[in-house]
């Protein structure tokens, strides 16, 4: 399998904030464990490698795990007991930083934000969500003094969260927060990315307008229920 730049990148990023402990390192193969998330990052070029690394770590602590390969992610799946999966394309932005767009400005969300948050936000968990907004992660986008949606950082950080209230949508709002969000990352010294789900179309077209690169493989994000 080949595994590119692009599809490491989430891997990347916590062993650059300092967050990410490896767990097993081989020539072939990395894993690692973000004390943030708690998500476990699987990447190997040979499959036996990774079964061999998955056989010691997967019954253990490794309950939400992402593997760099859709097929292996697959077979993982099946054999380890996971309750949950979802594939993902990888997108990233190695572009000159957006400018601001002059409809819409923005502030960190705070705790008293929470509750808006979660009554339209329901994809992670209340607990994560505060986490999320506990870590400065949440941007609030307004028109004028009306809150408009709000875009963010998730716990591994990649960017999500991008949600517009039903009555400002097809404005561009979508695209303006996300544009904001890439423009903060760059401005922290990191390369913004995130996932899409591989059959949601109306995001993937997003993110091309918006200039991401996607990857060409598709990575597998799983899950245990609590």
């Amino acid at each position: 399998m080949a595994i590119n730049g692009i599809d490491k990148l989430g891997m990347e990023r916590v062993l650059e904030r300092g967050s990410g402990e490896i767990l097993a390192k081989e020539e072939d193969a990395l894993l690692v464990r973000d004390l943030v998330s708690g998500a476990c990052f699987l990447s190997c070029e040979d499959e036996k490698t990774g079964w061999r690394i998955l056989d010691r770590y997967a019954g253990g602590d490794c309950d939400l795990l992402v593997v760099l390969d859709e097929a292996l992610g697959e077979a993982v799946f099946r054999r380890f007991g996971f309750s949950g999966k979802m594939a993902c394309y990888q997108v990233a932005y190695f572009g000159e930083k957006p400018s601001p767009d002059d409809n819409l400005t923005v502030r960190t969300a705070e705790k008293s934000d929470l509750a808006l948050l979660a009554e339209h936000y329901r994809l992670i968990s209340p607990e994560e969500l505060e986490k999320t907004v506990e870590r400065g992660s949440v941007l609030l986008g307004y028109e004028g003094d009306r809150p408009v949606g709000f875009a963010g950082e998730h716990l591994e950080g990649s960017m999500g969260l991008l949600y517009v209230f039903p009555a400002y949508r097809r404005r561009g709002f979508g695209a303006a927060l996300e544009r904001r969000l890439i423009a903060r990352t760059m401005e922290r010294g990191c390369i913004p990315f995130g996932q899409v789900e591989k059959d949601n179309r109306a995001s993937l077209e997003l993110q091309e307008k918006l200039g991401l690169t996607r990857s060409e493989n598709r990575i597998l994000w799983m899950w245990r229920e609590s």
